[in-house]
């Protein structure tokens, strides 16, 4: 994919809505869970308010203790304020492992007589009417009740006593801390995965800009050089032909020789050159087709009478059976003369002394099949699956003077797909290769 600025910024669009649903879908999880969470603690309260009813029961001395303070006193003393504290903690603790801080209330019911409004006659902190039928099935209670009734109870210094009916409750004021306590794993796991994969978008952006910036001065740097060498390329064209009609040189078979590799590294050079230039303009955005109806038939035969000579120098032979009826295509001369050309120089290139190269084509539904099969070396699966990346160049220990960049299969790649056609490959090692160009009518 070329990083243009579309490209860049579709990547960038898909890739931040993505990190948002996935915050989001993260957000929903520890909603869910502190939700759970909330109504196991509010189960802990019950369970730990009905432990301390019945240890309660249990231990008179201290209910001796709670109607003295409440019957000479009104408020509890310090001492019997740490033992009710200590002893609601350490069963609540030891009971359902509950170890949230709490302040406790004495109620009794208010003046009204109804059955579910007390009214506050002990404790700190603690809300001064109570009306328990309302927040008894409230999610968000939080306190824990439990009802008393104290037998007749003697101490020192008064005499018989009145059963005392009384209520206690457990109110949990920092109930929210003490979630975020039971959940202070579960709440880092997630912030700490959702930083990490905000970095590595961060990361990415940045690399991705990155990698725009250098691409296009990289493409920037390849247009400046490449149109700089055509000026000496075409110098040294120039000056071969020159030389070609000097008698001095007509004179001497050494020269001739000399002058004719000056000639034919330049033609190499030149194509050299023109791959990178072509290559170059696909990357940089600025490829537009120049499409115009032309015949495919006699395109092929403009290509392949240029080509035939040098075919012909390696003893080779291009076949042509063109069978197709739908010859007129929408296309780019141009560049549809090129990839026809590199398609054809890769079969001579990777060809044994005689190659032998086949030109065919034939009506599809959709319009018109172009093959270019070759009797090459091939190529295994491995090769044939980047055999169209930038660059990349099969292993060719088995041809001699095999030179290129790896540009052109490539470039005939992105000029079939701006012509909404298709490329196939077929090859086996030692066979040969067979491509083939589908082309809508």
């Amino acid at each position: 994919m070329r990083l243009n600025k579309v490209n860049t910024s579709i990547v960038i669009l898909i890739a931040a809505i993505a990190l948002a649903g996935l915050c989001w879908v993260q957000y929903i999880w520890l909603q869910d869970s502190i939700a759970i969470h909330r109504q196991i603690f509010e189960q802990k309260i019950d369970l730990a308010s009905s432990m301390v009813k019945k240890a309660l029961e249990e231990e008179t001395s201290l209910q001796r203790d709670i109607i003295r303070d409440l019957q000479m006193n009104g408020v509890f003393q310090p001492v019997t304020d740490q033992k009710i504290r200590r002893f609601a903690d350490s069963v609540m603790y030891n009971g359902c492992g509950l170890s949230a801080t709490f302040d406790y209330g004495i109620y009794v019911h208010s003046d009204d007589n109804t059955e579910t409004s007390f009214r506050k006659i002990a404790g700190d902190n603690v809300p001064n009417e109570i009306d328990y039928d309302g927040c008894a099935n409230d999610i968000d209670k939080e306190f824990g009740w439990i009802s008393l009734t104290c037998k007749t109870i003697s101490y020192a210094g008064m005499g018989r006593m009145k059963p005392f009916h009384f209520h206690m409750g457990f109110f949990f004021p920092n109930s929210n801390l003490y979630l975020l306590s039971e959940m202070k794993s579960t709440l880092g796991t997630a912030a700490l995965f959702i930083l990490l994969l905000m970095g590595c978008f961060s990361y990415t952006i940045i690399t991705i800009r990155k990698q725009k910036r250098l691409s296009e001065m990289k493409n920037d740097f390849i247009n400046n050089l490449t149109h700089e060498f055509k000026t000496p390329i075409f110098s040294i064209d120039l000056a071969a032909g020159m030389l070609k009609k000097a008698p001095e040189v007509n004179k001497s078979e050494k020269l001739e020789k000399y002058v004719e590799v000056i000639g034919s590294e330049g033609k190499r050079l030149k194509n050299q050159v023109d791959k990178v230039l072509q290559m170059a303009m696909v990357d940089s955005g600025n490829f537009k087709l120049e499409k115009k109806q032309l015949d495919i038939h006699e395109l092929i035969h403009k290509v392949t009478d240029n080509f035939r000579f040098l075919i012909n120098e390696r003893r080779g032979k291009i076949t042509l059976d063109l069978t197709a009826s739908k010859t007129m295509l929408l296309a780019d001369e141009t560049h549809l003369k090129n990839i026809i050309y590199n398609l054809l120089d890769n079969a001579q290139k990777y060809s044994p002394e005689q190659p032998v190269i086949s030109i065919t084509t034939e009506d599809t539904r959709d319009g018109v099949a172009l093959k270019i099969a070759d009797n090459g070396i091939g190529m295994d699966e491995h090769s044939q699956r980047y055999i169209f990346d930038k660059f990349y160049r099969a292993n060719t220990s088995d041809v001699h003077d095999v030179k290129g960049f790896g540009l052109g299969l490539s470039y005939v790649k992105s000029v079939i797909e701006a012509h909404q056609a298709s490329i196939k490959l077929m090859s086996k090692p030692n066979v040969g290769s067979t491509f083939t160009l589908q082309f809508k009518a």
